[in-house]
């Protein structure tokens, strides 16, 4: 890394740049960025180049930066620029977390300088998997607005700022709501599982299950004209995302609501076992938050899912 014109000047001695005891200082934040810019870069010049400072300014702000440590970062010579041991430690540290505090600042503004950003908000993480993921650039190349989806279980407190909530069994009281769909149940397994349990009674088949959601198997069952309590239950997760990827192992079968295996069974990853479908008794509803600056693009978002939920392969 050539920094020919930068002069050659000693490593300061440590124990002369040592803080002094007992007057406890700030990191130079300032300080800090050039540094890692400056290792990025190999050159104090360049490095001046992309921060618009002078090749001095560079030069005396790392200079702060190695007395507050007690120790040289760079090894200076006419010939070129490299980390000392204790730089290379410390750049390595601290790349990392500079990188993370630049992107989060560049997405944080975007929101007020960029384009318009539509904060939408779910209870349902596999819904959000299997639904609302794989369909969202649709919706943006046709709205020009970008997403940025969150999940959460948690009620909305009154400073959540979100625009819109895509849920099942939360509610936002007298905010504006959209009904998306009813849900609907249906026994899955893979094709080879479908084959092996199709003329099998339901009791003997070995059941996956979701813990998130415990009222699916019983309103299943029930209206199967059985019992819970006499299915097998093979293996249960947290959540239906994980059931899913087990079922398409086959480890056994799933019942699920229909949105959320409608692509596999589409695929014929997932087959349906000769059972007929049956009406859940959950609903799917969107929220617009009372508070979003953004209504019209939020009501766009609520009238598309509905209409993707009703398209659905599955539905």
């Amino acid at each position: 890394m050539s920094e020919s014109d930068t002069p050659h000047r000693p490593d300061p001695d440590p124990t002369a740049t040592l803080p002094r005891p007992g007057r406890p200082e700030q990191v130079p934040l300032n300080a800090l960025r050039v540094f890692v810019e400056a290792a990025r870069w190999g050159s104090f010049k360049r490095t001046g180049q992309h921060l618009g400072l002078t090749q001095s300014g560079v030069s005396r702000h790392v200079a702060t930066l190695e007395a507050w440590l007690g120790q040289p970062l760079f090894r200076r010579s006419g010939a070129g620029l490299s980390l000392t041991d204790a730089g290379r430690l410390y750049f390595d540290t601290v790349q990392d977390a500079m990188a993370t505090i630049e992107l989060t600042s560049q997405q944080l503004r975007s929101r007020t300088t960029g384009p318009s950003v539509l904060q939408v908000r779910t209870s349902l993480p596999s819904l959000a998997m299997a639904v609302l993921i794989p369909a969202l650039s649709r919706f943006q190349q046709a709205h020009q607005v970008s997403v940025e989806l969150t999940t959460s279980l948690a009620m909305p407190q009154a400073d959540d700022t979100f625009d819109v909530l895509v849920t099942r069994d939360l509610n936002l009281g007298h905010a504006e709501q959209w009904h998306l769909a009813h849900e609907e149940l249906v026994a899955v397994a893979t094709p080879e599982q479908q084959r092996r349990w199709q003329h099998r009674p339901m009791q003997a088949w070995p059941l996956l299950v979701a813990r998130s959601r415990p009222d699916v198997l019983a309103q299943w069952a029930r209206q199967q004209g059985t019992g819970a309590g006499a299915l097998q239950i093979q293996a249960g997760f947290d959540h239906y995302f994980l059931a899913i990827a087990a079922a398409l192992s086959g480890a056994g079968v799933l019942v699920a609501p229909s949105f959320l295996v409608a692509s596999h069974l589409h695929q014929g990853l997932l087959a349906e076992l000769p059972l007929e479908r049956v009406r859940g008794e959950g609903s799917y509803l969107a929220f617009i938050h009372p508070r979003s600056t953004q209504p019209d693009p939020a009501r766009a978002f609520c009238r598309w899912i509905k209409a993707e939920l009703a398209a659905s392969p599955a539905a």
